[in-house]
């Protein structure tokens, strides 16, 4: 291990940059989607993601073996040259094999002509940034890989706004994501500052016993973060997932705290339980802050959800409020989740991760299926809550049995809640008083109920108060 390790470093200073990077990734990536939204029309945008949705789906192998290698990696006694090069080979394999594979699997079961070609030359260069993007969260700087995004984006945006206005639409866009990611690896691979080796046979066996867990892990999480996407492409209309794609597209900030915190986590735990070292105030803090933006966002899709699409997207996407009101709960949910998913992947239990993620995909697909023709495409949303409410209950319990203090709902969450129902109030009640029929009136509003949740909650919330000052001196200290 380097001589620093992810156990000893500043956690909330690192979560902040990380968090910086975050909102840079959403401001451009917010620019670059109503542009190419608006341009392809809900059909040819929502075509692109069930493309990229079914990549990921085919990237499973490289992530869970990664994670694995991400794991091993945070263990004291394990050689992080060998994991690096443990995750190049996967990434080479899957270069050879992988990319036929998909394009034969495809062509025999796809009767839409894109995908075939499409899903293949998304499938190596983002396999292989999302492979290397996951053992630099086991880094003591794991906020880089927050940062990698911002480059990877910032080069996607321009790629692909770029390839559409030269007429390739759907295929510029694909194009630029691919090309986007390929630039990236180069930086990412600096960042890691690891030399890679040839992994040995023993070192193989250990990561073996992670990754025959993490893979059928990661392939069942995927396609159960992407099964909404392809139900809709498929059983209902491309339309219908581009609705549902800006909608979530719009959600995403409300998981920038949670991912980072995550980002951070699995490596933390995992490296303090190798030393013998305890990590109940990081799952804490970790429940404690995960939601702050979650909360605002849900309430605030309630109560403004469709005059914020139309504003952002246009009347193309007239409707898709409730959309929005429904993925900003699931997000919500997923905030308080993902922490405990972290604690349970660090402590070496990917099999138990494993069984409530198999068990989530089949009620997914089941309830999505009935759902679906019962209430149309939202139904497909409401499945979605309901499966992430099961797959919440179910970490949660699994977690309270691994720690001698459960830790079911934190204060600092409760007042998270009451700020933002007081934001909720003074929202709705302006919205009586005025007619939102200009943009700048409806960006004037969503900055009031900020405004107004960041004043309740710095109030009353002393732990957040202490929290940001100990960040703030920890950023002084090290950048002085």
């Amino acid at each position: 291990m380097s001589d620093k390790e992810v156990g000893d470093t500043e956690f909330g200073l690192q979560v902040s940059l990380g968090f910086v990077g975050e909102v840079v990734t959403a401001v451009v990536g917010l620019a670059g989607s109503v542009i190419l939204a608006r341009t392809l029309g809900p059909s040819g945008y929502g075509l692109f993601y069930v493309a990229l949705a079914v990549s990921n789906f085919f990237e499973n192998p490289v992530n869970g073996w990664a994670a694995a290698c991400k794991k091993r990696l945070t263990e004291t006694s394990f050689d992080e040259h060998e994991a690096i090069g443990s995750v190049l080979l996967t990434v080479t394999v899957t270069a050879v094999f992988g990319a036929p594979l998909a394009f034969v699997v495809l062509t025999l079961v796809s009767e839409n002509a894109l995908l075939p070609l499409a899903v293949p030359v998304l499938l190596v260069p983002m396999s292989a940034y999302r492979a290397l993007k996951t053992i630099l969260t086991g880094r003591e700087n794991f906020s880089l890989s927050t940062w990698s995004k911002v480059v990877r984006t910032i080069l996607k945006v321009f790629l692909q706004v770029g390839f559409v206005l030269l007429g390739l639409e759907v295929w510029g866009m694909i194009a630029g994501t691919a090309f986007a990611a390929l630039l990236t690896i180069p930086l990412i691979y600096r960042w890691i500052n690891v030399r890679p080796r040839r992994p040995s046979v023993d070192s193989l066996r250990s990561i073996m016993t992670f990754a025959k867990w993490s893979i059928p892990n990661g392939l069942v999480s995927t396609t159960l973060s992407k099964m909404d996407i392809v139900l809709l492409g498929w059983l209902a209309t491309a339309s219908a997932a581009g609705d549902y794609r800006v909608s979530l597209s719009l959600s995403m900030p409300a998981i920038f705290l949670s991912g980072v915190i995550t980002t951070g986590l699995m490596g933390r735990i995992s490296n303090l339980e190798s030393r013998g070292e305890g990590w109940n105030t990081d799952l804490r803090n970790a429940l404690s802050f995960s939601s702050i933006l979650a909360i605002p966002l849900f309430i605030g899709s309630v109560v403004l959800g469709e005059t914020i699409v139309v504003t952002v997207y246009s009347n193309q996407y007239a409707g898709a409020g409730l959309f929005l009101a429904g993925l900003t709960l699931y997000q919500l949910l997923v905030t308080q989740t993902t922490p405990r998913t972290s604690v349970i992947h660090g402590l070496n239990r990917p099999g138990t991760n494993f069984r409530i993620s198999l068990t989530g995909l089949v009620l997914n697909v089941s309830l999505g299926i009935s759902l679906l023709y019962l209430y149309g495409p939202i139904g497909i949303v409401v499945a979605t809550v309901l499966t992430q409410t099961f797959v919440y209950l179910s970490r949660t319990y699994v977690v309270t049995k691994l720690t001698d203090r459960p830790i079911l709902i934190t204060r600092p969450f409760l007042e998270q809640a009451g700020a933002g129902m007081v934001m909720g109030a003074i929202v709705w009640g302006s919205r009586q008083l005025f007619t939102l029929n200009q943009w700048y009136k409806v960006v004037g509003l969503v900055g009031v109920g900020g405004l107004v949740y960041v004043v309740v909650l710095l109030t009353v919330s002393p732990t957040l108060r202490v929290t940001a000052s100990g960040i703030f001196s920890d950023f002084l200290e090290r950048y002085k």
